[in-house]
């Protein structure tokens, strides 16, 4: 598995809202475009969940990416932004979330709710089961977060 796209959190461009309170929610739409062969099991480095917070709210929505496409969500190995060939993409968010078609979907998943707060920023990645062609294809995570 390769990171084959970051997106502008994930290299830095961008910076995701961080709670400056207990309690305080804060959202952010992450979005990638898909501008490069994604070959099965590579991942798209999407968004940025800070340090201290966890998720209590997950939509996702893609364009149709490709027949037989799913994807899994979760969280990420590795420093958010490396390049590291080794990183690995977990399913906490969304696991085998069909893709083939536009869709939009709510996290249903009770890891999803569960993930513990970290001492430092995680990277979310999205990992495709099967090849998808470079388009003007998007894949967008809007996640609401607390500390």
């Amino acid at each position: 598995m390769a990171i084959a796209i970051q997106s502008d959190w994930a290299i830095g461009r961008k910076q995701t809202p961080t709670s400056r309170e207990a309690g305080g929610v804060v959202a952010q739409r992450f979005e990638a475009t898909i501008d490069a062969n994604l070959d099965v099991g590579d991942i798209v480095e999407l968004a940025v969940l800070p340090a201290y917070h966890t998720v209590i709210d997950a939509i996702l929505d893609t364009d149709a990416l490709g027949t037989g496409v799913s994807v899994d969500v979760g969280i990420m190995s590795g420093a958010v932004g490396s390049q590291d060939g080794t990183s690995t993409c977990g399913n906490e968010l969304f696991s085998a979330q069909a893709a083939s078609a536009a869709a939009v979907v709510r996290a249903s998943k009770s890891s999803a709710f569960t993930i513990a707060p970290a001492g430092a920023d995680r990277s979310i990645g999205v990992k495709v089961s099967a090849a998808v062609t470079a388009g003007n294809k998007k894949i967008a995570l809007t996640l609401l977060m607390v500390q």
